[in-house]
């Protein structure tokens, strides 16, 4: 039987083109998109439209149009706000990958008409000191055109940008309570810690051996509470049946920490690949504790159905090669 030409498959393009198009035939405007994503991100229309810089009856105007187009409620108001129904929920996270994507066609574009590139990268302290500046100084120093944008921060951080398309990719670890089925994940290496302290402190002129039972009676410099780093090393006293160290400054910020170190017998908990950059200065130093603690793997992360811009491509393809072959230069 011949098939006539109206009854054979679309290709993909004419499949987007004419049949994925009926939301915007019926009105829905890049405005939409941009509103339904404010409300979702701060619960109140109100804010909303602060955050889009328009007034409040537009935005209602604005969820009116989104509604009628859709046929559907996308939230409730509340004394307290807003609570997006399903719907709504699910339109703001298309509309989410939607802006996202029109936001990377542009930044690609533009590194195409300057030959350069820009990159958007999330780490945790450890994998920006030993992965993420090695690979992009290697890169630079070929292409110095590449403009690189690190942000070092908490994992749960990092990936609450990464979703809101803040970064291209993070080299951290996915949140207990987040969904990893959102992510593309390559795990690269567990973090080992070292116990930092300054130079003259005494346990560094005794010759007996060092164990967690004689660290838990000096003060301790620990991440807040919820920190991974802080929980492994409670978790690693807690194992030993001893109490828990003493902490009475809670701090993630290195700058507060090597201060404290400098001018107390205070011991800070540190990655390995900082501690061999920092301890260089002769400030500090590592305590020779061979207790071997360490922190699950890090990895890493995109968002699931991400496409990583060239540049971004470049750097993560370098990172991952580092991995495999720590000395590897760009163009071998």
């Amino acid at each position: 039987m011949t098939e006539t030409r109206n009854s054979r498959p679309l290709s993909s393009a004419k499949s987007l083109l004419f049949r994925s198009g009926n939301l915007f035939q019926r009105g829905l405007k890049l405005s939409h998109l941009r509103m339904i994503v404010a409300m979702e991100e701060t619960g109140q229309i109100s804010l909303a439209a602060d955050m889009l810089k328009t007034s409040q009856p537009a935005a209602s105007r604005l969820l009116s149009e989104m509604e009628t187009i859709l046929e559907v409620r996308l939230c409730v108001r509340s004394p307290r706000g807003i609570e997006m129904t399903n719907a709504g929920r699910a339109l703001a996270r298309r509309a989410r990958s939607m802006l996202i994507e029109i936001r990377e066609a542009e930044r690609e574009i533009e590194d195409i008409k300057h030959g350069g590139g820009t990159v958007f990268i999330g780490a945790v302290t450890a994998a920006a000191v030993d992965l993420v500046v090695p690979a992009i100084r290697s890169i630079q120093s070929i292409n110095s055109l590449l403009e690189a944008h690190v942000a070092v921060g908490p994992s749960h951080l990092l990936i609450k940008d990464l979703l809101a398309g803040d970064h291209d990719f993070v080299i951290g670890r996915v949140p207990e309570d987040m969904n990893p089925r959102q992510f593309n994940i390559r795990e690269i290496r567990s973090e080992r810690i070292r116990l930092m302290v300054s130079t003259g402190h005494p346990l560094l002129d005794d010759n007996k051996p060092i164990t967690l039972a004689r660290l838990s009676r000096f003060e301790w410099i620990l991440p807040p509470p919820g920190n991974l780093m802080r929980r492994t090393i409670e978790d690693a006293f807690i194992s030993r049946h001893l109490p828990l160290p003493h902490s009475s400054l809670n701090s993630a910020s290195l700058l507060v920490t090597l201060a404290t170190l400098a001018d107390t017998d205070s011991i800070a908990p540190m990655a390995e690949e900082v501690t061999s950059l920092l301890a260089s200065g002769g400030l500090i130093t590592e305590l020779p504790f061979d207790g071997g603690i360490e922190i699950k793997p890090y990895s890493l992360i995109t968002a699931r159905g991400h496409r990583l811009s060239p540049s971004a491509q470049l750097v993560s393809d370098h990172i991952l090669a580092r991995i495999e072959k720590p000395s590897v230069q760009v163009g071998e």
